[in-house]
Formats: structure tokens, C-alpha cells, sequence
């Protein structure tokens, strides 16, 4: 199986990233979940609670690039894995506010690394973003205050659009 795994994202990120487009499911069997979390060098984790923790996070990660504010139940499902690590979400009126906790092993440890992982990414400085490349919905981290897509080849596939569209109109204005 192929993953939309970009290799240079948090966890967290690649995560959410496995429910792709209009609802494209990666992690839509048990395999599946086995494989990806293999692919990325992390134990296997129990496939149900991997897809919950999956979907609260694609959506917090989609209210925080809309600037829009979550639902209540995916802020408390993304607390609820991050119970026994030291760091929980809670979400103000303010914004996102991270707040420290307590220890688990095997799949419930990665759940809970990775849960941790989208709060500090949902409450810290860095630059959470959905890529802007026509037909892609993956989330990345913005490392350059000019980077707009997720990779390289969603750069390319806009800027060609975008060509294509400027001799488009170049060739039907007179």
C-alpha cells in the first residue's frame, strides 16, 4: 500500500494526513493501520483507537487552519490519549493553551506521543497549514514563511496549473 506519508512531518501531521481529500480512509483496515504504523518505525497500536485519535485530530487541525473553533468532543478524545503522558489541550475562548499530565506503554504510548504531538502543535509557534496545490488536503508544518504546499510536487502541479490557466486566457483574449 501506498501512504500519502511525506517523511518530513510530525507524527501527528502524517497522522492526520492518512484521511485524505474527500474522505479518502488509509487507515480504513486493520492491516492497513498495521502497515502505516510500521512505515513510519512506530509499534503497532490498536487500529479502532489509531482512527479515533486520527479523525479528532484532522478535525482540530482543520478548525486551527480555518480559524474556526473545534467541537468540544475532539478536544476531549485528543485529552483523553494524552492522559497518561504530561500533556493535555484545553481550548479557551483565547485559543488552544496546553496544560501538563502524567505514563503508558507499547501502542497506547505512541497514541499518547502522538496526541501530545498535535497539541503542541495546535498551541506552539509553529506554522500548521493545509497545502494550497489544487487537489491536495494534506497538513504540514510551514518551515518557511513562503512554502505553500506540502512538497515539492504540489509546487510543480500548481504552478502548471496556474501556467495553463494564464495561456488559456492568453489564447481566448484577442
Amino acid at each position: 500500500m501506498e501512504f500519502p506519508i511525506l517523511g518530513t512531518e510530525p507524527l501527528a501531521v502524517e497522522l492526520a494526513n492518512t484521511l485524505y481529500g474527500d474522505g479518502e480512509d488509509f487507515l480504513r483496515t486493520r492491516a492497513w493501520v498495521d502497515e502505516w504504523f510500521a512505515q513510519v518505525g512506530q509499534p503497532a497500536v490498536d487500529a479502532a483507537r489509531a482512527r479515533a485519535l486520527r479523525d479528532s485530530t484532522h478535525r482540530l487541525f482543520t478548525a486551527a487552519v480555518e480559524g474556526a473553533t473545534p467541537d468540544r468532543v475532539d478536544v476531549e478524545v485528543v485529552n483523553g490519549f494524552t492522559t497518561p503522558t504530561r500533556l493535555e489541550l484545553d481550548w479557551s475562548a483565547d485559543g488552544p493553551v496546553a496544560r501538563h499530565r502524567d505514563s503508558a506503554t507499547g501502542g497506547a504510548a505512541v497514541l499518547a506521543r502522538i496526541a501530545a504531538c498535535a497539541i503542541e502543535l495546535l498551541v506552539g509557534p509553529d506554522a500548521l497549514r493545509r497545502c494550497t496545490a489544487p487537489g491536495c488536503s494534506m497538513f504540514f508544518v510551514r518551515d518557511h514563511p513562503r512554502r505553500r504546499w506540502c512538497n515539492p510536487s504540489c509546487g510543480h502541479r500548481d504552478r502548471q496549473a496556474r501556467y495553463y490557466r494564464r495561456r488559456r486566457r492568453q489564447e481566448v483574449s484577442p
